[in-house]
């Protein structure tokens, strides 16, 4: 035990020598420090996607052409909706020409070298009570084929009724004969006389009071009477009636005397 610890002695104060020396020993360099681990690189930014190109504007369409103006139709009633039926669109079609055919009574145009003064057309008073219809008016009758009015033969005829509201005549005027008439219109020009007496005076042709017509077709034809065609025009022009007009025919089938024609006398006689 002693040895022991002598020996211990020894071994310490040997360990003091050593580090009083003066060749202390070397401090062992730093260890390198380490470099800083390399930053990565940013990643890569995609690339924008490509903009696809606009579609190709498609062209306007081409303006579609006017159409064709439309064909000018038929005779037109101004008052009508509708397309007018053929018996209308004849009745306006005589409207528009009955004047040039004359009056059945213009002595002055059918027998200008009488013995005695030619009358001209007269004015005639209405003898129909039917204010709606003939009555309470004044008229003159014009027909296309003066030589076969009113006896016949009717095929083809055509008459018109001109008639105007009665006025009376306060004037010096209402002395007034037809045998004082003059005209400058020649043979085939209308020469018309506008006063007529009737109760209560005389009276001149004042407003017009319209037209009635009749014309004659084939006996065949349907929705006729007897071939005969009645219709009524306004003076305004607007076809009111044509055809089978009720009206006409309960008078004109019952009593006219020259097949559907009453006629009108060709020589007038006055007071």
């Amino acid at each position: 035990m002693r040895n022991l610890r002598l020996a211990c002695l020894i071994g310490a104060f040997a360990a003091g020598a050593c580090s009083g020396s003066k060749n202390t020993a070397t401090p062992g360099t730093a260890g390198t420090t380490g470099g800083a681990g390399t930053t990565g690189g940013a990643g890569t930014t995609g690339g924008a996607g490509t903009t696809g190109t606009a579609g190709t504007t498609g062209t306007a369409g081409a303006t579609g052409a006017g159409g064709n103006s439309g064909s000018t139709g038929g005779a037109v009633d101004a008052s009508a909706d509708r397309a007018l039926t053929p018996f209308e669109e004849q009745a306006l079609a005589i409207a528009a020409q009955y004047t040039a055919w004359g009056r059945v009574d213009d002595e002055l145009r059918w027998a200008p070298f009488l013995c005695r003064q030619p009358y001209p057309g007269i004015t005639r008073v209405s003898q129909s009570n039917d204010e709606p219809t003939h009555g309470r008016k004044l008229y003159s009758v014009f027909a296309k084929n003066h030589d076969a009015y009113p006896n016949g033969p009717h095929d083809g005829q055509v008459v018109v009724k001109q008639s105007w509201i009665p006025e009376l005549v306060t004037d010096s005027d209402a002395g007034l004969l037809p045998i004082h008439f003059t005209s400058d219109a020649g043979i085939n020009g209308d020469h018309f006389y506008p006063y007529a007496q009737g109760d209560g005076g005389v009276f001149r042709a004042g407003a017009p009071a319209g037209l009635f017509i009749m014309f004659r077709l084939d006996a065949a034809t349907p929705e006729t009477d007897e071939g005969w065609v009645y219709a009524t025009v306004s003076p305004a022009g607007q076809v009111t009636a044509a055809g089978r007009v009720a009206s006409c025919m309960g008078c004109h089938e019952a009593s006219a005397t020259h097949e559907r024609l009453y006629g009108v006398p060709l020589s007038p006689s006055f007071p």
